[in-house]
């Protein structure tokens, strides 16, 4: 048995911005968005608690700094 992706990016992605997009409609009630954000807390969670757990990786600290590098100039431009 080799090894096998468990996960579709793309796919969690759109279903993320998905939320997103639900999270912000002025079409649902307070009540519907707070459930809806409530879920984006969880995986933050999650993901946060499993990222914790994992060790590190040749070019890990690169990718991070990259990312912060694009978020930085994502923030200037707009």
């Amino acid at each position: 048995m080799g090894f096998h992706k468990p996960m579709d990016y793309v796919s969690i992605k759109q279903q993320i911005h998905r939320a997103a997009s639900e999270l912000n409609s002025p079409y649902n009630d307070g009540f519907n968005q707070w459930e809806i954000k409530k879920d984006l807390y969880r995986l933050k969670w999650l993901l946060d608690d499993i990222l914790k757990r994992t060790g590190s990786f040749e070019g890990e600290e690169e990718f991070i700094e990259q990312h912060s590098k694009e978020t930085v100039w994502k923030a200037i431009r707009s």
